[in-house]
């Protein structure tokens, strides 16, 4: 599952790595949009 958006409001609040945290969850959110229904298809097909 992609990691949740408040690592970044906290990233926002303290002022701290806002870009590498920002790109973490944008990252996260792309590989699960891939991969999450690959994983989907295989446990519906399994049963």
């Amino acid at each position: 599952m992609p990691t949740g958006a408040n690592a970044y409001i906290f990233a926002v609040q303290y002022q701290r790595l806002v870009n590498p945290v920002s790109g973490a969850v944008a990252l996260g959110t792309l590989l699960a949009a891939v991969t999450l229904p690959v994983v989907v298809m295989i446990v519906v097909g399994s049963k």
